[in-house]
């Protein structure tokens, strides 16, 4: 996708126009200079000046993050860092794979990522020495540094938008599933069900043994077990207040630990526990944004609030 045909493009454009606000982009549309009554700030990307940028790289750093996360007692998911082998000096450690086999061996399956990625691109689930070293040559093929975590089922996974430590939105984002008739493969489901979703079976998400497999009547087969929104999984606002409590506090402890002021925190259900998965200073809400006109409203307004945080 051209950055020019971000959403979140169209959202700052009508926001200017109504606010009497001037817009330069730069950078192919990736930079923004807003100007008004003397003021001016930038957005980056989906980075705002709300945020230092301090908050901002520890954000951007899975490991950092669930590192300060979990030293103020805040339940998170547990992220280990390595940095690629032609870097290791800067850290004073000899080679990375006996402790990636250590974490391999304590925990049975280990998710593997870049340290710093987004979307789920290039993450990888395994559970054997050669599907670990086939993964870390994928990511360190890409990245400086990697991210190694406990794979934990997950229930379901929230995402909570914070803005000067109050909620503005809080979603769930759950996987698509095709339901089992006894009779036909997942491949012929996702034949009968969902044609286009063929075209992902090269991708490696699914074993062979996974397409063939006859699931039975009535059973959700899921679709990917990466709840990125960008990958399929479908926003659902959340509207139980007591959910909209727990989720809240927890994410709001998680972003005063780090300083960010305007943050997305993702929060996973597991085993009846909720851990926090990530923060993201980068508020990205494109494909929320694209499934209907409430939820574009919704998100242009939390981009003109935090707009209207910096102009005032």
């Amino acid at each position: 996708m051209k950055n020019s045909q971000r959403t979140m493009v169209n959202m700052i454009e009508e926001i200017c126009a109504e606010q009497d606000i001037l817009c330069e982009r730069f950078s192919y549309d990736w930079i923004f200079r807003l100007t008004k009554n003397g003021k001016t700030a930038h957005i980056f990307g989906y980075q705002f000046e709300n945020n230092s940028a301090t908050a901002q790289l520890i954000c951007t750093d899975k490991c950092a993050s669930s590192e300060i996360l979990r030293s103020k007692g805040i339940p998170a998911v547990e992220h280990f860092f390595f940095i690629a082998p032609d870097d290791l000096h800067y850290i004073g450690l000899d080679g990375n794979w006996s402790r990636m086999l250590d974490l391999l061996t304590k925990y049975g399956r280990l998710v593997c990522k870049p340290n710093e990625g987004t979307g789920g691109i290039d993450v990888f689930q395994v559970s054997s020495a050669v599907e670990l070293e086939l993964a870390v040559n994928s990511v360190f093929a890409h990245s400086r540094s990697l991210a190694l975590s406990p794979f934990y089922p997950i229930d379901q996974e929230y995402r909570v938008i914070l803005l000067n430590e109050q909620v503005k939105l809080v979603f769930s984002k759950t996987i698509q599933s095709l339901i089992g008739n006894g009779r036909s493969s997942f491949k012929q489901l996702l034949l009968e069900q969902n044609p286009s979703l063929i075209e992902t079976i090269p991708t490696g998400e699914f074993s062979e043994e996974m397409l063939n497999k006859i699931p039975k009547s009535g059973e959700k087969v899921p679709l990917n077990w990466k709840h990125n929104l960008g990958q399929g999984a479908q926003p659902e606002i959340i509207t139980d207040h007591a959910l909209v409590t727990q989720l809240g506090t927890l994410a709001l402890s998680a972003a005063q630990a780090v300083n960010v002021r305007f943050a997305s925190v993702d929060i996973i259900r597991t085993g009846g526990d909720f851990k926090v998965l990530e923060l993201n200073s980068g508020i990205m809400m494109e494909s929320f944004a694209r499934m209907n006109t409430q939820n574009y409203s919704q998100a242009k307004s939390i981009y003109q609030e935090a707009l209207a945080v910096l102009f005032a």
